[in-house]
């Protein structure tokens, strides 16, 4: 059984909701209109740009674009999420970071069969917090060495 005191951070793509383990967690960031450079892309990828983090520039992934889910909200205006993996730090572009929970609010839930299929390649679980689902943020599906062999 895992550590129930594990912190979670909570984040939204559009109006849909994501938990992630705040251990892939190095740094949240804003304001990143001056940061991002969208010439470094590479779509197949997943890649939508290069972030300036800490005067190294690192990739940039937009998730919604895998998940298939509108934002208002241009690229320059969502918040980073700078994440670690064995391949070095990355950015995730979310519409916000939400908040920070305890991992025992978390409710396992069983994901109906015909979406475990539509979506297998992106997520493989959920959870509810406060009876709303929660789509498990899986980093590793979307960069290193696993997401980009995809």
């Amino acid at each position: 059984m895992g550590n129930v005191l594990a912190r979670k951070l909570i984040f939204r793509l559009g109006s849909v909701g994501f938990i992630l383990d705040l251990s892939f967690v190095v740094e949240i960031r804003e304001q990143v209109v001056d940061l991002l450079d969208s010439t470094y892309r590479d779509l197949d990828a997943g890649i939508v740009g290069a972030l300036d983090f800490r005067h190294t520039w690192v990739p940039a992934i937009d998730p919604a674009i895998r998940f298939d889910l509108s934002s208002a909200l241009p690229l320059s205006a969502k918040t980073a999420l700078i994440l670690t993996s064995p391949e070095g730090n990355w950015a995730l572009l979310v519409d916000r970071a939400q908040e920070i929970s305890l991992a025992g609010r978390l409710q396992p839930c069983e994901m109906p069969a015909i979406l475990r299929v539509a979506v297998s390649d992106y997520y493989a679980q959920i959870d509810l917090l406060d009876n709303e689902p929660l789509v498990r943020f899986e980093p590793e599906r979307f960069y290193g060495a696993a997401g980009l062999a995809s």
